[in-house]
């Protein structure tokens, strides 16, 4: 017997993607975490698959200040 996803629920891949754009434009995490419903934050970040680019970036805002003076 095959099963269906019923149509007002979202795939996987709809939520993955939902959650990485909003955590990609800065959107709160506790915001995100209480959208797809989830109780911790670490379950929150399993849905999150940010880019390279975007790594890098913040990556590169969060060390500034340590290599300001240099």
């Amino acid at each position: 017997m095959a099963t269906r996803t019923p149509a007002h629920t979202a795939s996987a891949d709809t939520r993955h993607s939902y959650v990485t754009h909003l955590a990609e434009d800065g959107i709160d995490r506790r915001f995100i975490q209480q959208q797809v419903g989830h109780d911790c934050d670490s379950s929150t970040a399993i849905y999150t698959h940010v880019s390279d680019d975007f790594m890098n970036t913040a990556l590169s805002k969060a060390l500034a200040p340590a290599f300001a003076g240099v």
